[in-house]
């Protein structure tokens, strides 16, 4: 892996003197962080980052990942927040997909469908489009599938 704009950060919470800081770890830490906990082999889009004590929360950024991936009008990037390997929240990125019908798509409940599922089990789920946004609807889909496949594709290469 190259050092650049490629590379994640990743950010611990830590407790000192009762007062929550947030420490960039230096790379050798983070090497070892990465060792004890199984998450060998990160790469673009997946990294660890805190945003709450819980040092347990994993966010994909499917911004590279499903950067193929198009709506009607371009990529639809997601962030996918997972917290203990279960899917905590998914929110769109910026896009450029007309508002009315990508608000449609937020509106929908699709973005929370995988909400509560392993990993695993919300990249298999069978989603359904939504009418009338179907072009959207179907990135979002394949974005959040591309997100959570990456992770089990990074766990599997250890």
């Amino acid at each position: 892996m190259t050092m650049g704009k490629s590379i994640f950060s990743l950010y611990l919470c830590t407790r000192q003197s009762n007062k929550n800081m947030k420490t960039l770890l230096p790379v050798a830490a983070v090497a070892a962080l990465l060792l004890s906990t199984g998450l060998t082999g990160l790469s673009r889009g997946l990294r660890s980052e805190p945003r709450t004590d819980r040092p347990d929360t994993l966010v994909i950024n499917t911004t590279e990942i499903g950067k193929d991936i198009r709506g009607f009008n371009g990529p639809t990037p997601l962030e996918i927040v997972l917290v203990d390997g279960i899917v905590a929240e998914i929110k769109p990125l910026p896009n450029q997909e007309t508002p009315g019908f990508f608000q449609r798509v937020t509106e929908s409940g699709l973005l929370k469908a995988a909400v509560g599922k392993t990993a695993h089990e919300a990249a298999i789920h069978h989603y359904d489009a939504v009418t009338g946004a179907t072009f959207s609807s179907r990135a979002v889909i394949d974005n959040i599938r591309a997100g959570l496949r990456s992770l089990e594709t990074q766990k599997g290469a250890e």
